[in-house]
């Protein structure tokens, strides 16, 4: 009975991990050029990455854009030597950003799936539990990394166009921290009793 609770619960969160994915890596809304990240791609030549235009903006008729096409690349062409913090303050991250859902439910989709594989005996209980002790390992580490290098450049003022990939990243893994956290509470579940009953 415990076997079909987990793949019901695999086959109801697949179809959110596959929705929930947005194009943009980076979670960026209407990213202007030269871009923040190096997917930056302009096939409508708006000077805006595709990537990080929303669904209305393709929806604009070919004069439209024509016009704002002429208009952005002469701005663009006088503006070529602006500083970083300009393009920063330009293209600001939106509050949704990050990918909290997908790469939550890919995490816990993951784990169910080794799960079942463990409950049917065709997975061993050291490598099952070695995966997630992993897991959660690589991305403290990652975490870790990456936030002290934040508020090194924080503290210090240093400006680069590596700190909204590291601010990315370093959002995006402790994601994963978290939920591999919770997950350990299940891996763990009698010892967190004795703790409790100790108390």
């Amino acid at each position: 009975m415990k076997k079909l609770y987990v793949v019901l619960l695999i086959a109801l969160l697949t179809p959110i991990t596959v929705y929930a994915w947005n194009d943009c890596p980076y979670g960026l809304l209407n990213d202007p050029y030269p871009g923040q990240c190096p997917r930056y791609l302009d096939t409508n030549q708006n000077n805006i990455c595709d990537h990080s235009e929303s669904p209305s903006s393709g929806s604009l008729n070919n004069s439209t854009i024509t016009t704002q096409t002429n208009e952005s690349s002469a701005n663009n062409k006088n503006n070529t030597n602006s500083s970083f913090s300009d393009i920063q303050q330009v293209s600001s991250v939106p509050s949704q950003s990050y990918n909290l859902i997908p790469i939550a439910t890919t995490i816990l989709i993951l784990y169910l799936i080794t799960y079942l594989l463990y409950l049917e005996d065709r997975l061993k209980r050291s490598i099952y539990y070695a995966i997630w002790k992993y897991v959660l390992m690589a991305s403290f580490i990652v975490t870790g990394v990456t936030g002290l290098i934040l508020a090194l450049s924080i503290n210090y003022g240093i400006q680069s166009s590596w700190n909204l990939t590291i601010d990315f990243w370093h959002a995006e893994f402790a994601i994963i921290m978290a939920v591999s956290t919770l997950l350990h509470i299940h891996l763990y579940w009698k010892q967190v009793k004795r703790v409790f009953k100790a108390v």
